[in-house]
This record gives structure tokens, sequence and C-alpha cells, in this order.
């Protein structure tokens, strides 16, 4: 298996980074994607992206022998003052030591303002030698990148090196309302997209749910052999926010409590083994 394998900290909703570094250690995976993803995570505001909160991240990675690679960073990339924003968290996921910061595009009505911003905050990953990826969304709203075929359009249309696709199968299911699957609707995306998030969905009549990987709807197997077969390793991030469902309209809805860490520890040594069988082909 040559496909770099992470565990986001999404999945630990609820608990501390200590508590998510020491449960991903539990796993035998060393390499995590840090997530600050607003309605996803704890609360959190701007002043936390700082050089103390940094160097404190930094010295529970060294303690649990972690390595962080991506980060992921969502926010809506057409917002008034994002640039600034956006560049701060750049700054503060470089100091990590990751690769990659993951975000969302724009709503498709704030192309324009989102096409002048990106250019913009491309150019600054270019000068950090970090490469920003933009995640086709789940929410079942108009946007920029909607399908694959969507973001494989623009991404070429932007023209930034450092300007990429983090390609989320699951987010697909839910936003397209399950008429678009994602094991063909990601080969579009195969020359622009150099990171994925792998979760696995399954529905019921109060919307979507995510799984542990192999136990939703989603031909895994399939799609884990095609990206290990590849020219070039991607990174591949196991993000299974077990905390949120997604409503009938597919909007988020994030539980008043934390799950159960055992029951956590066993969906992620679960989708583990599977990821790893299914990418040694």
């Amino acid at each position: 298996m040559n496909n770099p394998l992470l565990i986001s900290t999404a999945a630990y909703d609820g608990y501390d980074l200590a508590t998510a570094f020491e449960e991903i250690t539990l796993t035998g995976v060393n390499l995590v994607e840090i997530a600050f993803i607003e309605g996803y995570t704890d609360p959190f505001s701007e002043d936390y992206f700082n050089d103390l909160n940094a160097a404190k991240i930094n010295a529970l990675l060294d303690e649990y022998d972690l390595r962080c690679l991506s980060f992921s960073s969502h926010v809506d990339l057409s917002r008034a003052g994002i640039v600034e924003i956006f560049k701060n968290r750049m700054d503060f996921a470089q100091k990590l030591g990751s690769q990659y910061i993951v975000s969302n595009a724009a709503p498709q009505e704030r192309k324009n303002q989102f096409m002048e911003n990106i250019r913009e905050l491309g150019q600054t990953a270019a000068g950090m030698e970090m490469v920003i990826v933009l995640e086709n969304p789940g929410d079942g709203s108009a946007n920029v990148m909607d399908t694959g075929e969507q973001a494989a359009n623009l991404i070429a249309e932007i023209d930034q090196p450092h300007v990429k696709v983090n390609y989320d199968f699951g987010n697909l299911l839910s936003h397209s309302f399950d008429k678009i699957r994602p094991e063909e609707d990601y080969k579009y995306v195969h020359d622009c997209a150099v990171h994925y998030h792998v979760k696995d969905v399954d529905s019921d009549d109060s919307g979507w749910y995510f799984t542990e990987i192999g136990k939703g709807t989603i031909d895994y197997r399939k799609i884990l052999g095609e990206l290990a077969a590849l020219p070039e390793p991607v990174p591949v991030s196991l993000e299974i926010p077990l905390r949120i469902r997604r409503a009938p309209d597919a909007t988020p809805r994030r539980a008043a409590r934390a799950v159960d860490l055992d029951q956590i520890r066993q969906v992620m040594q679960g989708s583990v083994e599977f990821v790893r069988r299914a990418l040694s082909v």
C-alpha cells in the first residue's frame, strides 16, 4: 500500500486533541488530518489560530508520534473578508507541517467573488508550498462544484497549480439526493484530485448517516482498488463524522452529545482494516 492513509480528527468531535491522537495511535495509523470545521466540530474562534496553540498541537503530535499531513478548514471562500481569514488558517496549518488545507468552495451565485479570492489564495499557497484542496459539498445547495465533472472544470478554470480537489465520496450521495453514484462520478477528477475523503453512508427515513467503511452503500472495495492502481499515490483520509447526520434536505445535524469512545474505536479500527486491505492490490 503506497497511498498515505490518514485519520481525520472529525471522528472524535467532542473530545480534545490529546484524546483523539491517543485513539488514532491505537489504529496503527500515524498520519492525521486535523479538523476545525464550523458546525461539524466543537466551536472555535479565529483567535484560536495562533502561534501558542500551534506549539501546543505540535507538542501533542510529537508525544503521540503522529504527523499532520492535512488540515480541514472548511469555509465559504466567497465570503466577505475571507481571504485574510483563510491566509491565517493556512499559516497555522503550515506551522503544524500540513501540506494540504481542505476547504469548501462557494455557492453558485457567488462564483465571481470566489474566483477572485481563490486566485489570490492560490498564489499564496504556491509561496507556502501548500495545496488548497477544494471539497465537493454534501448539503444539497447549488455549489460551484456539485459533481466531479463540475469540479474538474472549475479547477481547469482556476488554473492554479496549488489549487486542486479533495473528492469526498460520501458527500456526493446526500448532495445529489442519491441520484449520482460516486463510484463513477469521481473518475472525472482523476487528473485534479490530490486528496480523498473516505466516508461511508447509509440512509433511512431521517436522512443520511455515516458508518464503518465497507458497511454503507458505497463500493469502496472497487474505488480503493482503483485509487491504489493510479500512477501516483494519493492521500486517503478517513473522515467519518459519526456525530453528524444529514436530514432529508441534506443539511447537517450535530448530535447534542459526543459519540461514545468505544463506538468510535470500533468503527475506526474496522474502517482502517477494511481500507488497508482494499488498498493492498
